[in-house]
């Protein structure tokens, strides 16, 4: 069971072992079979302009809260986080958090601080990282060439002190290019049908999409939006489990949900893992098979980031042979990557969005026309919900792999829809 890992990953590249150099396993990880299936099982989602409440955003909570930037006094002595913030994004964190407080800095004066303390400042320290390290960081990796179809949920949890202004300024040094630009007042949440989408997101370059909990007059209403998830927020503790899913489907039809945890502990007099509970391979699994959206987990590791992955089998898609290019899904409800001449069933939606499974069989090219001849729509599953409702038809069925409309064979590696 993957409980609340208490491990010490570096963000250096390498380690030294009795005179021997390895790789960090950062490193190991983004090289691995996981990293690569989690890489376009994202792709997969942009390229389906998913809207932002339906696409899956893992990631960190206390993002900034890192033994990687302990410093003197007690700076950051109670981590929610073992690595850097690269480190947490190139492992496949797609939320960030980070908590602003306007505080006493190592310049003799007040500064935007990344603080985990009260509102009122308490538990803030003059050694704290300024903010615009953190933006730093982030603009680093979001700039980078290899991480361009890449999206972003920054929140921040912001104690401005009346200075939102000069704060989004220095947000927009760092940022702007990639600041997603909305309309409206900060209070008004997006309805399901005007949810920024992923792909107009990464066609535009504006590939950040930035929350607070606070609303503010001015430039701020462009920028900034209050947290989509609002109080649809628990933590794992008080996870229901699946089929129940705690909200109703309409919640997470047209909103975001979120999950975090808390493993801080200050010597006893407050234990983060008994008040919230921790993430387990179990519960992660039913809570993305819920449909949650927005994942904020302590302690992010390796392994913690593999269990994103609800979509591709292990090492997929491989195109073995150089000859798979259509989606087909197996037995146990992943995915995998086969030759389009072979033969079997098709997944289609019905006209209320159903699933259902063909009595017909054939090659992948013949499911527009097989869903069609019964009125229904040869798809794919797009999010982990939609691949749990799918497994339940095929089981319902007794079907065991069908084809699904995801293929790559207009372009090698970007997998969509048929054309």
């Amino acid at each position: 069971m993957l409980t609340v890992f208490l491990i010490s990953l570096s963000s250096t590249s390498l380690f030294a072992s009795r005179g021997a150099v390895t790789e960090s396993p950062i490193d190991i990880f983004e090289k691995s079979a996981e990293a690569k299936s989690l890489a376009v099982q994202r792709q997969v989602q942009v390229a389906a302009n998913l809207p932002v409440h339906k696409a899956l955003f893992y990631g960190t909570h206390n993002s900034y809260n890192s033994k990687a930037y302990a410093g003197p006094f007690f700076s950051y002595a109670f981590p929610n986080q073992q690595v850097s913030l690269t480190d947490q994004l190139r492992l496949g964190a797609r939320f960030i958090e980070l908590d602003i407080h306007y505080y006493l800095s190592t310049n003799f004066k007040n500064d935007f601080l990344l603080c985990h303390a009260q509102s009122n400042d308490l538990g803030c320290n003059v050694f704290d990282r300024p903010a615009s390290k953190g933006l730093e960081e982030i603009r680093n990796w979001i700039s980078s060439p290899e991480n361009r179809n890449e999206v972003l949920v920054l929140y921040f949890e912001d104690y401005l002190d009346g200075r939102q202004d000069e704060f989004l300024g220095i947000v927009r040094n760092y940022l702007d290019p990639y600041l997603y630009r909305y309309s409206g007042s900060c209070g008004d949440i997006p309805s399901a049908a005007n949810m920024p989408k992923l792909k107009d997101m990464v066609s535009s370059n504006r590939r950040i999409l930035m929350m607070s909990n606070g609303c503010y007059d001015g430039a701020w209403n462009q920028y900034s939006k209050r947290i989509f998830f609002g109080s649809n927020t628990i933590s794992p503790k008080a996870f229901q489990g699946y089929p129940s899913c705690n909200w109703s489907r309409s919640v997470y039809d047209n909103t975001m949900t979120r999950v975090f945890n808390d493993s801080t502990n200050y010597f006893g007099i407050y234990d983060g893992v008994k008040e919230s509970g921790v993430f387990t391979n179990d519960n992660i699994a039913q809570m993305l098979a819920c449909g949650i959206s927005v994942f904020g987990i302590d302690q992010f590791s390796p392994d913690f980031a593999k269990q994103g992955l609800w979509s591709w089998d292990n090492a997929e898609p491989n195109d073995y042979g150089g000859a798979e290019d259509c989606l087909q899904i197996v037995g146990s409800g992943r995915w995998n990557d086969n030759k389009c001449s072979n033969s079997y069933r098709y997944a289609c939606k019905d006209g209320s969005g159903n699933w259902a499974i063909t009595d017909a069989s054939g090659n992948w090219a013949n499911g527009k026309s097989a869903c069609s001849a019964r009125g229904w729509n040869f798809s794919s599953p797009l999010t982990p919900y939609e691949n749990k409702k799918l497994q339940e038809a095929k089981t319902a069925k007794g079907v065991s792999e069908v084809w699904a409309n995801l293929t790559d064979q207009y372009s090698e590696g970007y997998w969509e829809a048929g054309r």
